[in-house]
């Protein structure tokens, strides 16, 4: 293995393009225990030539290689490619699988820089493909309307396998979709704006409420380097909010871990670091829209994908920044404000995430107590109506929120040393801040009230109770827990 700016590199990659190969994937946790994902495929595909690999010999029964966290982790990607000439590898992969019918997935927007260009190349290779292209520039949602958009299509087309050309909502439409109907999807990223492209979860938004369902990842990526490069810089600044934020989604993590017990992965975590350390260090370059650089975030942000793959959920990858994140699209929803870029929001977030658990980490807490009970609802300071209609999911995160405390209540830390080596064991994940904060600098990602529309009451109101959107443990829940969040607050946006 080679390695490249901290991050692992299959040995023989190396060179202008990025092409990767990763073994095929179990997950580890959710909070308090395991569940296990459809895997499809070999244990492990070369990537440039998307040439078959030998079996896997784990399928066959044989004793299967076990990560030092206790996990065995398989992706079930099969090729990620980020190089020119990757449509005709894209072509070459749906031949060499045998899809006759493949539906392409796009919008008015992805359908000019890239899906054409992939419908042609499927075309040369002797593969007619469908098309769903919706007719929208702006504001399509992975929302009810959109899946049964696509479900139609997909009845009329008796598609054999859906192709993604797109960013967070395309990708997230197609993957639940070909969840439900039983069918392989590949994802073709048009922009380096998310890190959603090789997870197995998607984030929809039904009823107005942004939510994490099951879904696949898809068997495989392919990304054009000029067209990532070519994306709106706001898409690509996006990008960059995104990954940052995966430095509080770590330290939440780790958190949980060390309060709680939760299940946690220091290989996959290595992966998501890498990732931020290298994006953070190359924004300038990255918002110069540098064709060698834009590839490497997306890089970036398919590692923090295929992190999320080998857990088995979006841990690794989102915490309470998150949180904040989703809450906003609810606001939005609601129309108490424009919906804004998720990754934007999410680099805006993680200013107030880095300031609460510094709060929290660095000496605030002196004395740990026992945690206050979990709340039934709301919760102070949450007008009624911007959870209206949603009563019954807040109640369900709280439920699980309280069934996670029970779950886990031995694994509290009781004496003062033990909190003082919670403290660190979490706070040593602090080290990025710096980093991080420099690089949001360089993104223009403000650190006031203000941005995105978002005044200083919005921001109080969203950090006090955005821990009702997700049945995760985060920083925010602690504090709560402490009787000290609404100090924190105070003080993060001072």
């Amino acid at each position: 293995m080679a390695r490249d700016g901290g991050r692992a590199q299959p040995a023989g990659t190396e060179g202008s393009g990025i092409a990767v190969a990763y073994p095929v994937v179990t997950p580890l946790d959710a909070p308090g225990g395991r569940r296990r994902l459809p895997v499809r495929g070999e244990n492990e595909r070369k990537v440039p030539n998307v040439s078959r690999a030998p079996e896997n010999p784990a399928a066959r029964g044989s004793a299967s290689p076990r990560c030092s966290c206790g996990a065995i982790h398989r992706v079930p990607i099969e090729a990620i490619v980020i190089e020119e000439g990757a449509f005709d590898k894209l072509g070459a992969f749906v031949r060499a699988r045998r899809w006759s019918n493949p539906l392409v997935v796009m919008d008015a927007n992805t359908a000019e820089a890239a899906g054409s260009r992939v419908v042609r190349e499927l075309a040369s290779g002797g593969t007619r493909a469908a098309t769903l292209c919706f007719p929208v520039r702006h504001g399509l949602l992975a929302d009810e309307a959109s899946v049964g958009r696509l479900d139609d299509v997909l009845g009329q087309t008796a598609a054999d396998s859906l192709i993604a050309v797109g960013s967070g909502v395309i990708t997230d439409i197609t993957r639940y979709v070909a969840h439900r109907s039983g069918r392989e999807f590949v994802s073709v990223p048009t922009a380096a704006s998310m890190d959603g492209y090789a997870s197995g979860v998607a984030a929809m938004e039904f009823h107005g409420m942004k939510a994490t369902f099951p879904a696949v990842c898809p068997v495989a990526i392919f990304a054009d380097p000029e067209t990532v490069a070519a994306a709106p810089p706001d898409m690509t600044r996006s990008g960059v909010g995104d990954l940052l934020g995966k430095a509080t989604a770590r330290v939440d993590w780790l958190l949980a871990h060390a309060l709680w017990g939760e299940g946690y992965c220091a290989e996959v975590e290595a992966r998501v670091v890498g990732a931020v350390v290298e994006t953070a260090s190359r924004v300038d370059e990255i918002l110069d829209r540098s064709p060698q650089a834009v590839p490497l975030l997306l890089s970036g942000l398919v590692e923090s994908g295929v992190a999320m793959a080998m857990v088995g959920n979006s841990r690794p990858a989102s915490g309470c920044e998150h949180h904040a994140s989703h809450f906003w699209d609810l606001l939005a929803a609601q129309g108490h404000r424009p919906h804004g870029p998720h990754g934007l929001q999410v680099g805006y977030a993680t200013r107030f995430a880095m300031r609460l658990q510094r709060f929290a980490l660095d000496g605030s807490v002196a004395k740990l107590t026992t945690p206050r009970p979990v709340p039934d609802g709301a919760g102070a300071g949450a007008p009624g109506s911007w959870f209206a209609g949603h009563g019954a999911e807040v109640r369900a995160v709280m439920d699980a929120k309280r069934r996670f405390a029970s779950d886990h209540e031995s694994a509290w830390p009781r004496t003062a040393a033990a909190w003082r080596a919670a403290r660190a064991q979490a706070g040593a994940a602090m080290d990025l801040f710096g980093l991080v904060t420099a690089a949001l600098d360089a993104a223009r990602i403000p650190a006031e009230p203000g941005f995105l529309g978002l005044d200083r009451a919005t921001l109080e109101t969203t950090f006090r109770v955005a821990n009702r959107i997700r049945a995760r443990y985060t920083v925010l829940d602690f504090l709560e827990g402490q009787n000290r969040l609404g100090e924190a607050v105070e003080a993060a946006l001072a």
